[in-house]
C-alpha cells in the first residue's frame, strides 16, 4: 500500500480543501493507494509534497518560498501572471492554477514521486504566449461604458436598460470588446479584466 504524505503550509485555504477533495478522489480509485493530509509536520514523517496557498499575494520574494524544491505546489490563480513568472523564475517549485479546468491529479502525485517540476497545463499555456503589451488596445468611448458595467458585473439586459441600448447593440459591443482583448469567452473576460486591475494597482 502506498501512503503519500501530503503538508499544507497555509491555514483554512479553500484551495489546499479542494486539492484534498481531489486526492480522496484519487485514493478511491485507486485500491492500494493512501494519502494522508496535514498542516503539521509529524516527527519521523518526511512529507512527499508541500502545499502553499499565494492566490491573495500580489507579489513574491525569495525568502517567502519556505521550500526550494519542485516538492513544494504553489497554489496561484490565472490572473497573477506578475507573481507566476517569478515563481518560474526564482524557484523550482511546482505551480498549479486554480482557475484549471479540468486537472489530472495523478499528474501532481507522479511529478512529485519522481521529484520533477509539476506546472499547470494553464500555466504553461499562459507562459507560451507573448505578451501583447507593446500593442495598445484602443477602445470607442461606448464599449469603455460596456466594458465598465461589465467589469462591475452587471449582464447584458441590465446594461442596454442602463444605458438605453437595445441587448443586440450591447452584445455587439461586448463581442467588439473581447475581440480586441484576444478572449474567447466570458472566463477570459473576466480574467483579463482581473489582470488589467492587478497591472494598475
Amino acid at each position: 500500500m502506498k501512503n503519500y504524505n501530503v503538508l499544507s503550509l497555509c491555514a483554512n485555504s479553500v484551495w489546499v480543501r479542494a486539492i484534498e477533495l481531489g486526492f480522496a478522489h484519487l485514493a478511491r480509485t485507486n485500491p492500494g493507494w493512501n494519502y494522508l493530509l496535514t498542516s503539521q509536520q509529524e516527527d519521523g514523517v518526511k512529507p512527499d509534497l508541500f502545499i502553499i496557498d499565494f492566490t491573495r499575494h500580489t507579489e513574491i520574494k525569495p525568502e517567502d518560498i519556505p521550500v526550494k524544491n519542485s516538492r513544494l505546489l504553489i497554489l496561484v490563480h490565472a490572473f497573477q501572471r506578475r507573481l507566476i513568472r517569478t515563481l518560474l523564475e526564482e524557484s523550482r517549485c511546482s505551480v498549479l492554477c486554480v482557475d484549471e479546468h479540468f486537472l489530472n491529479f495523478r499528474d501532481i502525485v507522479e511529478s512529485s514521486a519522481r521529484n520533477k517540476r509539476f506546472i499547470s497545463p494553464l500555466v504553461r499555456e499562459m507562459m507560451m504566449k507573448q505578451p501583447d503589451e507593446a500593442t495598445p488596445v484602443f477602445l470607442t468611448e461606448a464599449e469603455c461604458k460596456v466594458l465598465n458595467f461589465i467589469r462591475n458585473g452587471k449582464n447584458g439586459v441590465e446594461i442596454s436598460q442602463a444605458l438605453f441600448r437595445s441587448q443586440k447593440t450591447i452584445s455587439s459591443h461586448k463581442r467588439n470588446i473581447m475581440r480586441k482583448l484576444g478572449v474567447r469567452d466570458d472566463l477570459g473576460l473576466k480574467q483579463k479584466i482581473l489582470a488589467m486591475e492587478a497591472s494598475v494597482s
